[in-house]
């Protein structure tokens, strides 16, 4: 199928691991896993890594390319999950502009 009205959410060019894409570090407190997890009830002191939370998938989803290192080009070369949310130019998290970009149809 033809894929139409979709924007990119990461170039990050030859450098990218595995351990970019699918983390299995810390769950950094500002990311939407945490969010994900305080949201649950979770207190921050229990959130513990990516590594331990694999079997939670709605963690997962939200932990893809959070990697606080991965060098995103669509934001400048700044290091960090983030990337640029096309229409306005918001620096979003990757999970956060993936989950706006869908709820718009895109």
């Amino acid at each position: 199928p033809d894929i139409s009205g979709a924007y990119c959410l990461l170039n990050v060019g030859n450098s990218v691991t595995t351990d970019h894409i699918s983390p299995a570090g810390k769950i950094a407190r500002t990311s939407p896993a945490a969010k994900w997890l305080e949201a649950h009830s979770v207190e921050p002191r229990d959130f513990n890594s990516y590594g331990s939370r694999r079997g939670n998938d709605l963690i997962m989803a939200r932990g893809t390319f959070a990697n606080v290192r991965i060098v995103n080009k669509l934001v400048g070369g700044k290091v960090g999950p983030q990337t640029k949310y096309v229409p306005n130019e918001e620096i979003l998290d990757i999970f956060d502009a993936a989950e706006k970009y869908q709820s718009e149809g895109h």
